[in-house]
C-alpha cells in the first residue's frame, strides 16, 4: 500500500475537526472521532504558526478551547514546519497568518491537499489563486464527505456531522448540500 496523501491544514480545520467529539450536548452526533481519523487517513503537515493558533485558543473553560486541548494532546501526530517567508512579502488576502502560511508550506511541499474552512468567504478564491495547484484546496466538509464515500467514516455520522457543523459553525449550506449529493447519496 502506497503512502497516506500529504494534507497541509490550518488551525479551524484542526478545531472543527475536534469540536463533535468534545461537545456533549445530547444533539451532537456520536461516531468515530474525525479527528483523529483525519490523522490516520493523511499524513497531516502545519506551519508551527497553525500550532500556535491552536495553542492560543486552549486555556479557557469553553467548546473551542476543549476542542484546541484535544487538537494539542494529539499533535504529536501532526509535522510541524518552520515557514520561513525568506524575505518574500507574505501573502496579503485577509488571510491570517496560519493560513497564509499553510498556503506557503502545501506549495513549498508538493501537498496533495491544503484544507481550509474559508469556503464561506471571497478569500476562499484568493487561496486557490495562491496554491501552485488549485486541485489540492479542500474543506472540512469536503474531506469528511471523502472519508465516508472511501468507507472510512459511515454516511451516516458524516451527514449528521455535516447538519452538525453547518448548524455550530454557519457553513454555508448550498456548499455543503453539493458534497452531500455527491458523495453520501446514491
Amino acid at each position: 500500500m502506497g503512502q497516506d496523501p500529504v494534507a497541509v491544514v490550518d488551525t479551524n480545520v484542526l478545531l472543527n475537526l475536534a469540536t463533535p467529539v468534545v461537545d456533549g450536548r445530547p444533539d451532537t452526533p456520536s461516531g468515530e472521532d474525525p479527528f483523529r481519523t483525519v490523522l490516520t487517513a493523511y499524513d497531516v503537515h502545519v506551519p508551527e504558526t497553525v500550532l500556535g493558533e491552536v495553542a492560543e485558543a486552549a486555556g479557557d473553560d469553553d467548546l473551542l478551547s476543549a476542542a484546541a486541548n484535544a487538537v494539542l494532546a494529539a499533535s504529536g501526530r501532526l509535522t510541524a514546519h518552520d515557514v520561513v517567508t525568506a524575505g518574500d512579502d507574505p501573502l496579503e488576502y485577509g488571510l491570517d497568518p496560519g493560513e497564509s502560511m499553510g498556503i506557503r508550506l502545501a506549495n513549498e511541499i508538493g501537498a496533495d491537499l491544503f484544507v481550509t474552512d474559508e469556503f464561506n468567504t471571497s478569500n476562499y478564491l484568493l487561496v486557490a489563486m495562491a496554491l501552485d495547484d488549485r486541485n489540492t484546496l479542500f474543506t472540512t466538509p469536503h474531506i469528511l464527505c471523502g472519508l465516508a464515500d472511501r468507507d472510512i467514516l459511515d454516511t451516516a455520522y458524516v451527514d449528521g456531522l455535516l447538519t452538525y457543523l453547518c448548524k455550530s459553525k454557519s457553513w454555508d449550506e448550498q456548499y455543503v448540500d453539493q458534497l452531500r449529493a455527491r458523495y453520501l447519496r446514491d
